[in-house]
Protein backbone atom coordinates (compact mmCIF):
# COMPACT_ATOMS: atom_id res chain seq x y z
CA UNK A 1 0.00 0.00 0.00
CA UNK A 2 0.84 3.45 -0.50
CA UNK A 3 1.50 5.58 2.08
CA UNK A 4 -0.76 9.02 2.10
CA UNK A 5 2.39 11.17 1.42
CA UNK A 6 3.75 9.43 -1.90
CA UNK A 7 -0.18 9.31 -2.54
CA UNK A 8 -0.26 13.09 -2.59
CA UNK A 9 2.73 13.22 -4.17
CA UNK A 10 1.50 11.03 -7.29
CA UNK A 11 -1.77 12.31 -7.37
CA UNK A 12 0.09 16.03 -7.48
CA UNK A 13 2.38 14.28 -10.30
CA UNK A 14 -0.60 13.26 -12.47
CA UNK A 15 -2.37 16.69 -11.85
CA UNK A 16 0.80 18.24 -13.03
CA UNK A 17 1.50 15.60 -16.31
CA UNK A 18 -2.37 16.10 -17.00
CA UNK A 19 -1.95 20.22 -16.71
CA UNK A 20 1.01 20.13 -19.43
CA UNK A 21 -0.86 17.48 -21.46
CA UNK A 22 -3.11 20.00 -22.02
CA UNK A 23 -1.04 22.86 -22.19
CA UNK A 24 1.60 22.25 -24.98
CA UNK A 25 -0.90 21.62 -27.72
CA UNK A 26 -2.73 25.00 -26.41
CA UNK A 27 0.82 26.83 -26.43
CA UNK A 28 1.93 26.10 -29.47
CA UNK A 29 -1.26 26.93 -30.83
CA UNK A 30 -1.08 30.23 -29.06
CA UNK A 31 2.08 31.20 -30.25
CA UNK A 32 1.45 30.85 -33.51
CA UNK A 33 -1.62 32.82 -33.43
CA UNK A 34 0.08 35.41 -32.05
CA UNK A 35 2.75 35.34 -34.20
CA UNK A 36 0.41 34.89 -37.64
CA UNK A 37 -2.15 38.14 -35.68
CA UNK A 38 1.89 39.98 -35.63
CA UNK A 39 2.87 39.66 -39.22
CA UNK A 40 -1.16 40.50 -40.22
CA UNK A 41 -1.18 43.64 -38.15
CA UNK A 42 1.95 44.78 -40.06
CA UNK A 43 1.26 43.76 -43.41
CA UNK A 44 -2.19 46.05 -42.81
CA UNK A 45 0.61 48.65 -41.57
CA UNK A 46 2.36 48.47 -44.84
CA UNK A 47 -0.81 48.33 -46.83
CA UNK A 48 -1.71 51.41 -44.91
CA UNK A 49 1.49 53.04 -45.99
CA UNK A 50 1.65 52.24 -49.73
CA UNK A 51 -2.38 52.24 -50.26
CA UNK A 52 -1.87 56.28 -50.84
CA UNK A 53 0.91 55.87 -53.38
CA UNK A 54 0.11 57.41 -56.98
CA UNK A 55 2.34 54.38 -58.99
CA UNK A 56 3.91 51.81 -57.73
CA UNK A 57 7.35 53.09 -58.41
CA UNK A 58 6.15 55.59 -55.41
CA UNK A 59 4.66 52.70 -53.70
CA UNK A 60 8.15 50.67 -53.64
CA UNK A 61 9.71 54.06 -52.27
CA UNK A 62 7.34 54.54 -49.35
CA UNK A 63 8.08 50.37 -48.10
CA UNK A 64 11.83 51.66 -48.74
CA UNK A 65 11.39 54.05 -46.00
CA UNK A 66 9.91 51.94 -43.91
CA UNK A 67 12.71 49.26 -44.28
CA UNK A 68 14.53 50.57 -40.82
CA UNK A 69 12.06 49.92 -38.78
CA UNK A 70 11.12 46.27 -40.91
CA UNK A 71 11.76 43.39 -38.47
CA UNK A 72 12.43 40.74 -40.93
CA UNK A 73 11.43 40.08 -44.73
CA UNK A 74 8.70 41.67 -46.31
CA UNK A 75 7.75 41.48 -50.24
CA UNK A 76 5.59 43.40 -52.37
CA UNK A 77 4.11 41.82 -55.22
CA UNK A 78 1.71 42.17 -58.25
CA UNK A 79 -1.73 40.46 -59.06
CA UNK A 80 0.26 38.02 -61.54
CA UNK A 81 2.77 36.77 -58.64
CA UNK A 82 5.27 39.31 -60.26
CA UNK A 83 7.65 40.58 -57.16
CA UNK A 84 8.11 44.53 -57.17
CA UNK A 85 10.38 44.70 -54.57
CA UNK A 86 11.92 42.60 -51.67
CA UNK A 87 13.60 43.79 -48.95
CA UNK A 88 16.39 41.02 -49.11
CA UNK A 89 16.54 39.78 -52.41
CA UNK A 90 18.49 42.76 -54.24
CA UNK A 91 20.67 42.84 -51.49
CA UNK A 92 21.41 38.79 -51.15
CA UNK A 93 21.25 38.40 -55.19
CA UNK A 94 22.61 41.90 -56.34
CA UNK A 95 22.73 42.18 -59.82
CA UNK A 96 20.83 38.89 -60.35
CA UNK A 97 17.33 40.03 -58.96
CA UNK A 98 15.24 40.75 -61.32
CA UNK A 99 12.10 42.97 -60.59
CA UNK A 100 8.85 41.63 -61.34
CA UNK A 101 9.84 38.07 -61.87
CA UNK A 102 6.72 35.60 -60.92
CA UNK A 103 7.23 33.39 -57.88
CA UNK A 104 3.88 30.77 -57.52
CA UNK A 105 4.02 31.11 -53.21
CA UNK A 106 0.66 29.40 -52.09
CA UNK A 107 0.16 31.84 -49.59
CA UNK A 108 0.26 34.25 -52.16
CA UNK A 109 -1.96 32.85 -54.11
CA UNK A 110 -4.54 32.15 -51.07
CA UNK A 111 -4.47 35.75 -50.17
CA UNK A 112 -5.60 36.31 -53.61
CA UNK A 113 -8.58 34.34 -53.50
CA UNK A 114 -9.34 35.29 -49.87
CA UNK A 115 -7.64 38.24 -49.13
CA UNK A 116 -5.02 36.73 -46.35
CA UNK A 117 -2.70 33.88 -47.26
CA UNK A 118 -0.45 31.85 -44.52
CA UNK A 119 1.85 29.05 -45.25
CA UNK A 120 5.16 27.63 -43.78
CA UNK A 121 7.87 26.84 -45.97
CA UNK A 122 11.66 26.78 -46.81
CA UNK A 123 13.84 29.69 -48.35
CA UNK A 124 15.98 28.48 -50.98
CA UNK A 125 17.38 32.80 -50.80
CA UNK A 126 17.70 32.75 -46.90
CA UNK A 127 18.21 29.39 -46.19
CA UNK A 128 15.75 28.56 -43.66
CA UNK A 129 12.08 27.34 -42.82
CA UNK A 130 10.03 30.62 -42.45
CA UNK A 131 6.57 31.61 -41.76
CA UNK A 132 4.67 33.45 -44.56
CA UNK A 133 1.46 35.51 -44.15
CA UNK A 134 0.64 37.21 -47.09
CA UNK A 135 -2.24 39.95 -47.63
CA UNK A 136 -4.08 41.30 -50.19
CA UNK A 137 -5.04 44.94 -50.98
CA UNK A 138 -6.46 47.16 -53.83
CA UNK A 139 -4.61 50.46 -55.44
CA UNK A 140 -6.05 51.98 -58.98
CA UNK A 141 -7.98 49.01 -59.18
CA UNK A 142 -5.71 46.48 -59.31
CA UNK A 143 -5.09 43.51 -56.90
CA UNK A 144 -1.33 43.56 -55.27
CA UNK A 145 0.05 41.42 -52.18
CA UNK A 146 1.67 42.45 -49.29
CA UNK A 147 3.83 38.99 -48.32
CA UNK A 148 5.78 39.44 -44.62
CA UNK A 149 7.86 36.28 -43.47
CA UNK A 150 9.33 35.59 -40.09
CA UNK A 151 11.92 32.68 -39.09
CA UNK A 152 10.29 29.65 -38.17
CA UNK A 153 12.95 28.97 -36.03
CA UNK A 154 12.23 31.74 -33.84
CA UNK A 155 8.72 30.50 -34.10
CA UNK A 156 9.69 27.09 -32.50
CA UNK A 157 11.97 28.32 -29.81
CA UNK A 158 9.50 30.90 -28.62
CA UNK A 159 7.16 27.87 -28.88
CA UNK A 160 9.70 25.80 -26.83
CA UNK A 161 10.40 28.74 -24.61
CA UNK A 162 6.42 28.53 -23.71
CA UNK A 163 6.55 24.89 -23.05
CA UNK A 164 9.61 24.84 -20.88
CA UNK A 165 8.05 27.83 -19.24
CA UNK A 166 4.68 26.12 -18.91
CA UNK A 167 6.65 22.56 -17.67
CA UNK A 168 8.93 24.53 -15.00
CA UNK A 169 6.11 26.22 -13.42
CA UNK A 170 4.17 22.90 -13.66
CA UNK A 171 7.01 21.42 -11.41
CA UNK A 172 7.17 24.35 -9.30
CA UNK A 173 3.76 24.30 -8.38
CA UNK A 174 3.33 20.29 -7.87
CA UNK A 175 6.81 20.88 -5.69
CA UNK A 176 5.31 23.42 -3.46
CA UNK A 177 1.79 22.12 -3.20
CA UNK A 178 3.55 18.77 -2.38
CA UNK A 179 6.16 20.20 0.20
CA UNK A 180 2.74 22.44 1.73
CA UNK A 181 1.03 19.76 1.93
CA UNK A 182 3.60 17.70 3.90
CA UNK A 183 4.00 20.48 6.23
CA UNK A 184 0.44 20.55 7.06
CA UNK A 185 0.91 16.54 7.39
CA UNK A 186 3.65 16.49 9.78
CA UNK A 187 4.00 19.86 11.08
CA UNK A 188 7.68 19.84 9.70
CA UNK A 189 8.05 23.50 10.07
CA UNK A 190 11.77 23.93 10.33
CA UNK A 191 12.69 23.55 6.89
CA UNK A 192 10.45 26.04 5.75
CA UNK A 193 11.33 28.10 8.17
CA UNK A 194 14.67 28.13 7.45
CA UNK A 195 14.09 28.48 3.49
CA UNK A 196 11.51 31.59 4.68
CA UNK A 197 14.56 33.46 6.60
CA UNK A 198 16.91 33.02 4.16
CA UNK A 199 14.39 34.60 1.35
CA UNK A 200 13.56 38.03 4.01
CA UNK A 201 17.34 38.70 3.85
CA UNK A 202 16.80 39.54 0.41
CA UNK A 203 16.39 42.78 -0.73
CA UNK A 204 15.52 44.31 -3.77
CA UNK A 205 18.49 45.10 -6.14
CA UNK A 206 20.28 42.42 -4.59
CA UNK A 207 20.99 38.89 -5.52
CA UNK A 208 18.80 35.94 -4.20
CA UNK A 209 21.53 34.09 -1.47
CA UNK A 210 21.72 30.65 -2.01
CA UNK A 211 19.73 28.53 0.71
CA UNK A 212 21.39 25.80 2.74
CA UNK A 213 19.51 23.49 4.72
CA UNK A 214 21.16 21.97 7.76
CA UNK A 215 20.17 18.43 9.39
CA UNK A 216 18.29 17.74 5.91
CA UNK A 217 19.35 14.72 3.17
CA UNK A 218 19.72 16.24 0.21
CA UNK A 219 17.08 14.02 -1.51
CA UNK A 220 14.71 15.83 0.94
CA UNK A 221 12.05 17.26 -0.63
CA UNK A 222 12.68 20.35 1.23
CA UNK A 223 16.61 20.21 0.09
CA UNK A 224 15.10 19.51 -3.87
CA UNK A 225 13.23 22.60 -3.04
CA UNK A 226 15.74 24.95 -1.77
CA UNK A 227 18.49 23.30 -5.02
CA UNK A 228 15.16 24.65 -7.31
CA UNK A 229 15.02 28.31 -5.81
CA UNK A 230 19.36 28.15 -6.44
CA UNK A 231 19.33 26.92 -9.67
CA UNK A 232 16.33 29.82 -10.20
CA UNK A 233 18.39 32.11 -8.65
CA UNK A 234 21.70 31.11 -10.91
CA UNK A 235 19.35 31.90 -13.63
CA UNK A 236 17.93 35.45 -12.74
CA UNK A 237 21.21 36.11 -12.36
CA UNK A 238 21.81 34.80 -16.01
CA UNK A 239 19.00 36.59 -17.02
CA UNK A 240 20.07 39.75 -15.37
CA UNK A 241 23.22 39.84 -17.25
CA UNK A 242 21.39 39.03 -20.63
CA UNK A 243 19.08 41.61 -19.85
CA UNK A 244 22.40 44.31 -18.98
CA UNK A 245 24.13 43.48 -22.24
CA UNK A 246 20.60 43.81 -24.20
CA UNK A 247 20.54 47.30 -22.45
CA UNK A 248 24.52 48.18 -23.56
CA UNK A 249 23.81 46.55 -26.64
CA UNK A 250 20.29 48.80 -27.31
CA UNK A 251 22.31 51.94 -26.28
CA UNK A 252 25.31 51.51 -28.40
CA UNK A 253 22.83 50.68 -31.31
CA UNK A 254 21.24 54.33 -30.26
CA UNK A 255 24.28 56.06 -29.96
CA UNK A 256 25.09 54.82 -33.31
CA UNK A 257 22.69 56.14 -35.07
CA UNK A 258 22.56 59.23 -37.19
CA UNK A 259 19.35 60.83 -35.57
CA UNK A 260 19.24 62.14 -32.55
CA UNK A 261 16.62 60.18 -30.17
CA UNK A 262 15.79 61.87 -26.90
CA UNK A 263 13.18 60.09 -24.54
CA UNK A 264 11.03 61.33 -21.65
CA UNK A 265 8.66 60.42 -19.25
CA UNK A 266 5.26 61.62 -18.58
CA UNK A 267 6.07 65.03 -16.82
CA UNK A 268 8.36 65.41 -19.52
CA UNK A 269 11.34 64.76 -17.91
CA UNK A 270 14.23 63.51 -19.93
CA UNK A 271 15.31 59.62 -19.20
CA UNK A 272 17.93 59.62 -21.94
CA UNK A 273 19.56 61.31 -24.86
CA UNK A 274 21.85 60.10 -27.17
CA UNK A 275 25.23 61.75 -28.37
CA UNK A 276 23.93 63.20 -31.32
CA UNK A 277 21.23 64.52 -29.99
CA UNK A 278 23.29 66.62 -27.95
CA UNK A 279 25.56 67.64 -30.03
CA UNK A 280 22.74 68.84 -32.42
CA UNK A 281 21.34 70.92 -29.31
CA UNK A 282 24.36 71.62 -28.04
CA UNK A 283 23.61 70.32 -24.26
CA UNK A 284 25.92 67.86 -22.01
CA UNK A 285 24.52 64.28 -21.98
CA UNK A 286 24.91 64.10 -17.73
CA UNK A 287 23.61 67.63 -17.11
CA UNK A 288 20.20 67.30 -19.23
CA UNK A 289 19.21 63.61 -17.87
CA UNK A 290 16.32 64.19 -15.18
CA UNK A 291 15.95 67.79 -16.23
CA UNK A 292 12.52 68.84 -17.61
CA UNK A 293 13.03 69.32 -21.32
CA UNK A 294 11.80 72.88 -21.10
CA UNK A 295 15.11 73.54 -19.88
CA UNK A 296 16.99 72.75 -23.37
CA UNK A 297 15.16 76.01 -24.32
CA UNK A 298 13.76 74.70 -27.60
CA UNK A 299 10.45 75.82 -27.14
CA UNK A 300 9.28 74.02 -30.49
CA UNK A 301 10.33 70.61 -29.47
CA UNK A 302 8.96 70.99 -26.20
CA UNK A 303 5.61 71.84 -27.65
CA UNK A 304 4.99 69.33 -30.06
CA UNK A 305 6.10 67.02 -27.24
CA UNK A 306 3.33 67.99 -24.69
CA UNK A 307 1.18 67.42 -27.86
CA UNK A 308 2.23 64.01 -28.57
CA UNK A 309 1.57 63.37 -24.71
CA UNK A 310 -1.74 64.81 -24.83
CA UNK A 311 -3.36 63.28 -27.53
CA UNK A 312 -1.50 59.94 -27.63
CA UNK A 313 -0.27 59.77 -31.11
CA UNK A 314 2.66 60.58 -33.78
CA UNK A 315 3.52 64.43 -34.38
CA UNK A 316 5.88 65.79 -36.66
CA UNK A 317 7.37 69.10 -37.46
CA UNK A 318 10.48 71.08 -38.91
CA UNK A 319 12.86 73.28 -37.39
CA UNK A 320 16.18 75.10 -38.36
CA UNK A 321 19.42 75.14 -35.54
CA UNK A 322 22.31 77.24 -35.81
CA UNK A 323 23.56 79.73 -38.32
CA UNK A 324 26.92 78.65 -39.19
CA UNK A 325 26.69 76.02 -40.49
CA UNK A 326 22.82 75.68 -40.75
CA UNK A 327 21.11 72.43 -39.14
CA UNK A 328 17.91 71.43 -40.74
CA UNK A 329 16.15 69.11 -38.63
CA UNK A 330 12.64 66.92 -38.68
CA UNK A 331 10.91 66.15 -35.54
CA UNK A 332 9.29 63.25 -34.74
CA UNK A 333 7.40 62.73 -31.62
CA UNK A 334 6.18 59.20 -30.60
CA UNK A 335 4.13 58.50 -27.85
CA UNK A 336 5.92 55.41 -25.65
CA UNK A 337 3.97 53.80 -22.83
CA UNK A 338 3.39 57.33 -20.15
CA UNK A 339 6.55 59.08 -22.24
CA UNK A 340 7.54 59.62 -25.35
CA UNK A 341 10.27 59.36 -27.92
CA UNK A 342 11.46 62.46 -29.56
CA UNK A 343 13.83 61.71 -33.06
CA UNK A 344 15.67 64.77 -34.74
CA UNK A 345 16.20 63.90 -38.31
CA UNK A 346 19.05 66.02 -39.50
CA UNK A 347 17.73 66.91 -43.55
CA UNK A 348 20.44 69.31 -44.50
CA UNK A 349 21.73 67.70 -47.30
CA UNK A 350 18.44 67.44 -48.67
CA UNK A 351 18.05 71.25 -48.46
CA UNK A 352 21.45 71.52 -49.89
CA UNK A 353 20.35 69.65 -52.49
CA UNK A 354 17.33 71.41 -53.54
CA UNK A 355 20.23 74.52 -53.41
CA UNK A 356 22.61 72.93 -55.85
CA UNK A 357 19.38 72.14 -58.23
CA UNK A 358 18.23 76.04 -58.07
CA UNK A 359 22.68 76.79 -58.39
CA UNK A 360 22.54 74.51 -61.74
CA UNK A 361 19.49 75.79 -63.47
CA UNK A 362 20.51 79.75 -62.31
CA UNK A 363 24.46 78.65 -63.89
CA UNK A 364 23.03 76.76 -66.53
CA UNK A 365 20.66 80.16 -67.89
CA UNK A 366 23.95 82.01 -67.17
CA UNK A 367 26.26 79.84 -69.32
CA UNK A 368 23.59 80.07 -72.25
CA UNK A 369 22.69 83.32 -71.89
CA UNK A 370 27.04 85.02 -72.23
CA UNK A 371 26.85 83.37 -75.88
CA UNK A 372 23.37 84.65 -76.79
CA UNK A 373 23.80 87.41 -75.92
CA UNK A 374 27.41 87.97 -77.85
CA UNK A 375 25.37 86.58 -80.58
CA UNK A 376 22.83 88.67 -80.35
CA UNK A 377 24.57 91.76 -80.22
CA UNK A 378 26.78 91.14 -83.09
CA UNK A 379 23.69 89.94 -85.01
CA UNK A 380 22.05 93.85 -84.35
CA UNK A 381 25.67 94.81 -85.83
CA UNK A 382 25.25 93.23 -89.30
CA UNK A 383 21.59 94.19 -89.32
CA UNK A 384 21.97 97.35 -88.83
CA UNK A 385 25.40 97.77 -91.28
CA UNK A 386 24.52 95.84 -94.09
CA UNK A 387 27.10 97.66 -96.08
CA UNK A 388 30.15 96.75 -93.92
CA UNK A 389 33.59 95.53 -95.72
CA UNK A 390 33.94 92.23 -96.29
CA UNK A 391 37.40 92.47 -93.86
CA UNK A 392 35.05 94.18 -91.10
CA UNK A 393 32.17 91.61 -91.50
CA UNK A 394 34.70 88.49 -91.50
CA UNK A 395 36.23 88.36 -87.61
CA UNK A 396 32.14 88.96 -86.92
CA UNK A 397 31.10 85.84 -88.26
CA UNK A 398 34.07 84.23 -87.03
CA UNK A 399 33.65 85.30 -83.48
CA UNK A 400 29.32 84.64 -83.89
CA UNK A 401 30.37 80.53 -85.17
CA UNK A 402 32.83 79.90 -82.28
CA UNK A 403 30.07 81.44 -79.86
CA UNK A 404 27.74 79.25 -81.68
CA UNK A 405 30.42 76.14 -81.35
CA UNK A 406 30.81 76.74 -77.23
CA UNK A 407 26.97 77.12 -76.68
CA UNK A 408 26.77 73.87 -78.82
CA UNK A 409 28.95 72.42 -76.39
CA UNK A 410 27.66 73.56 -73.61
CA UNK A 411 23.79 71.93 -74.58
CA UNK A 412 25.79 69.27 -75.74
CA UNK A 413 27.30 68.52 -72.25
CA UNK A 414 23.68 68.87 -70.73
CA UNK A 415 22.11 66.78 -72.89
CA UNK A 416 24.75 64.30 -72.28
CA UNK A 417 24.03 65.01 -68.03
CA UNK A 418 20.35 63.93 -68.66
CA UNK A 419 21.24 60.77 -70.88
CA UNK A 420 23.81 59.70 -68.47
CA UNK A 421 20.93 59.86 -65.60
CA UNK A 422 18.46 57.63 -67.92
CA UNK A 423 21.27 54.92 -68.38
CA UNK A 424 19.22 52.08 -69.32
CA UNK A 425 20.68 48.29 -68.58
CA UNK A 426 20.31 47.51 -72.59
CA UNK A 427 23.41 49.61 -72.69
CA UNK A 428 25.65 48.05 -71.28
CA UNK A 429 28.22 45.08 -73.05
CA UNK A 430 31.24 43.15 -72.46
CA UNK A 431 33.99 44.89 -73.85
CA UNK A 432 38.13 45.24 -73.18
CA UNK A 433 38.63 48.57 -71.72
CA UNK A 434 42.11 48.21 -72.86
CA UNK A 435 40.78 48.69 -76.29
CA UNK A 436 38.91 51.58 -75.38
CA UNK A 437 41.93 53.47 -73.38
CA UNK A 438 43.90 52.85 -77.03
CA UNK A 439 40.86 54.75 -78.76
CA UNK A 440 40.41 57.27 -76.40
CA UNK A 441 44.64 57.99 -76.45
CA UNK A 442 44.57 57.98 -80.48
CA UNK A 443 41.42 60.54 -80.15
CA UNK A 444 43.34 62.68 -77.71
CA UNK A 445 46.26 62.89 -80.07
CA UNK A 446 44.94 63.50 -83.38
CA UNK A 447 44.23 66.79 -81.66
CA UNK A 448 47.23 66.87 -80.00
CA UNK A 449 50.34 65.21 -81.61
CA UNK A 450 52.88 66.88 -79.32
CA UNK A 451 51.54 64.62 -76.32
CA UNK A 452 52.71 61.89 -74.88
CA UNK A 453 50.54 59.72 -73.66
CA UNK A 454 52.11 56.19 -72.12
CA UNK A 455 49.34 53.39 -71.60
CA UNK A 456 51.09 51.02 -68.26
CA UNK A 457 49.08 47.46 -68.04
CA UNK A 458 49.27 45.66 -65.07
CA UNK A 459 46.53 42.88 -65.35
CA UNK A 460 45.90 40.80 -68.24
CA UNK A 461 42.41 40.50 -67.45
CA UNK A 462 40.37 44.06 -68.40
CA UNK A 463 37.10 42.54 -69.87
CA UNK A 464 33.95 45.14 -68.21
CA UNK A 465 30.74 45.17 -68.26
CA UNK A 466 29.61 48.61 -69.14
CA UNK A 467 28.57 51.73 -71.67
CA UNK A 468 31.27 52.01 -73.69
CA UNK A 469 30.37 54.89 -75.35
CA UNK A 470 29.70 57.04 -72.32
CA UNK A 471 33.11 55.44 -70.76
CA UNK A 472 34.99 57.06 -74.14
CA UNK A 473 33.49 60.07 -73.07
CA UNK A 474 34.92 60.24 -69.45
CA UNK A 475 38.19 58.79 -70.50
CA UNK A 476 38.44 61.14 -73.40
CA UNK A 477 37.82 64.40 -71.07
CA UNK A 478 40.30 63.17 -67.93
CA UNK A 479 43.00 62.41 -70.88
CA UNK A 480 41.88 65.45 -72.96
CA UNK A 481 42.15 67.82 -69.75
CA UNK A 482 45.71 66.08 -68.18
CA UNK A 483 47.18 67.25 -71.87
CA UNK A 484 45.16 70.54 -71.92
CA UNK A 485 46.36 71.62 -68.27
CA UNK A 486 49.81 70.53 -69.09
CA UNK A 487 53.00 72.46 -70.08
CA UNK A 488 53.80 71.36 -73.93
CA UNK A 489 54.88 68.51 -74.79
CA UNK A 490 52.51 66.93 -72.10
CA UNK A 491 53.30 63.69 -70.17
CA UNK A 492 50.34 61.55 -69.19
CA UNK A 493 50.50 57.96 -67.87
CA UNK A 494 47.04 56.04 -67.89
CA UNK A 495 47.66 52.98 -65.58
CA UNK A 496 45.52 49.93 -66.10
CA UNK A 497 45.24 47.25 -63.00
CA UNK A 498 42.80 45.01 -61.33
CA UNK A 499 42.53 44.31 -57.51
CA UNK A 500 40.11 41.60 -56.58
CA UNK A 501 36.60 42.55 -58.37
CA UNK A 502 37.43 46.10 -59.26
CA UNK A 503 39.17 47.76 -62.08
CA UNK A 504 41.70 50.67 -61.38
CA UNK A 505 42.59 53.08 -64.11
CA UNK A 506 44.67 55.46 -63.37
CA UNK A 507 45.62 59.37 -65.46
CA UNK A 508 48.20 60.83 -64.07
CA UNK A 509 49.42 64.11 -65.28
CA UNK A 510 52.28 66.40 -65.20
CA UNK A 511 49.88 69.93 -65.20
CA UNK A 512 49.58 73.03 -63.47
CA UNK A 513 47.97 70.53 -60.50
CA UNK A 514 44.29 71.86 -58.59
CA UNK A 515 44.89 73.77 -55.36
CA UNK A 516 44.02 71.89 -52.58
CA UNK A 517 41.04 73.75 -51.16
CA UNK A 518 39.55 73.02 -54.69
CA UNK A 519 39.58 69.93 -55.06
CA UNK A 520 36.37 69.14 -52.89
CA UNK A 521 34.05 71.01 -55.33
CA UNK A 522 36.12 69.63 -58.55
CA UNK A 523 33.03 67.49 -59.78
CA UNK A 524 30.56 69.93 -58.87
CA UNK A 525 28.65 71.36 -62.04
CA UNK A 526 29.86 74.51 -63.46
CA UNK A 527 31.98 74.97 -60.71
CA UNK A 528 34.99 76.52 -62.33
CA UNK A 529 38.29 76.70 -60.66
CA UNK A 530 41.71 79.03 -61.57
CA UNK A 531 43.32 76.49 -64.25
CA UNK A 532 39.99 77.15 -66.64
CA UNK A 533 41.31 80.37 -66.85
CA UNK A 534 45.17 79.75 -68.01
CA UNK A 535 46.46 80.62 -71.13
CA UNK A 536 42.77 81.90 -72.00
CA UNK A 537 41.53 78.32 -72.13
CA UNK A 538 37.55 78.24 -71.10
CA UNK A 539 35.01 75.76 -69.60
CA UNK A 540 31.82 75.55 -69.56
CA UNK A 541 32.47 73.77 -66.09
CA UNK A 542 30.12 70.39 -66.97
CA UNK A 543 33.55 67.98 -67.97
CA UNK A 544 34.23 66.70 -64.68
CA UNK A 545 30.62 66.47 -63.37
CA UNK A 546 29.92 64.26 -66.50
CA UNK A 547 32.91 62.18 -65.50
CA UNK A 548 31.87 61.26 -62.57
CA UNK A 549 28.12 60.98 -62.79
CA UNK A 550 28.98 58.28 -65.71
CA UNK A 551 31.21 56.24 -63.25
CA UNK A 552 28.52 56.51 -60.21
CA UNK A 553 26.13 55.37 -62.95
CA UNK A 554 28.19 52.33 -63.87
CA UNK A 555 28.58 51.50 -59.42
CA UNK A 556 32.21 52.81 -59.44
CA UNK A 557 34.22 55.45 -57.56
CA UNK A 558 36.34 58.59 -59.05
CA UNK A 559 38.65 60.15 -56.81
CA UNK A 560 41.55 62.62 -57.21
CA UNK A 561 44.79 63.84 -55.44
CA UNK A 562 47.08 66.71 -56.91
CA UNK A 563 49.39 69.30 -56.03
CA UNK A 564 49.90 72.89 -57.79
CA UNK A 565 53.26 72.74 -59.94
CA UNK A 566 53.05 69.02 -59.64
CA UNK A 567 50.40 67.54 -61.72
CA UNK A 568 46.97 65.50 -60.95
CA UNK A 569 46.43 61.66 -60.32
CA UNK A 570 42.39 60.89 -61.33
CA UNK A 571 41.76 57.39 -59.78
CA UNK A 572 38.45 55.51 -61.23
CA UNK A 573 37.36 52.29 -59.67
CA UNK A 574 34.75 50.40 -61.39
CA UNK A 575 33.30 46.85 -60.45
CA UNK A 576 33.98 44.00 -62.94
CA UNK A 577 30.49 42.16 -63.68
CA UNK A 578 30.25 39.46 -66.00
CA UNK A 579 25.92 39.77 -66.71
CA UNK A 580 23.74 41.95 -66.04
CA UNK A 581 21.46 39.83 -62.93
Amino acid sequence: MLSFRQKILISNICAAFLFLTLMFPLASKTVKGIMVKALEDRADELIHKVEGASDIRDMILRLKKEKPQLFFRVSILDQNGGILYDTHAKRLLGAQFTPGYIAHHHEVEMALRKGVGYAEDYSTLLQQQLTYVAKRFTHNGKYFVVRTAFPYKHVEAITESVKISFLLMGVLIVLLFSLMTWLVIQHFTQPIQQIINVVKSYKEGEVLPNIHLEGLSSRDEFSRLAQTLNSLSLRVRNQFQVLTSERNEKHAILESLNEGVIAVDEQLNITYINDIASQMLNVNVETALEKNFESLNHPDFYDLLSVCLREQQLCTSTAILGDNPTIYLELIAIPKGKGGILVLQDTSSHYRMMEMRKDFIANASHELKTPVTIIQGFAETLHDNPDLPKETTQPILERIMNTCLRMTKIIKNLLTLADIENLPQSRLQNFDLLELVHRCRENVLSARPEAEIIVDIKTSHSEILADPDLLEVAINNLMDNAVKYSSPPAHVTVIIDKRDKDIILQIIDQGVGIPQHELENVFIRFYKFGKSQIKGMSSSGLGLSIVKTIIDKHFGTITVESKEGVGSTFTIVLPVREELF
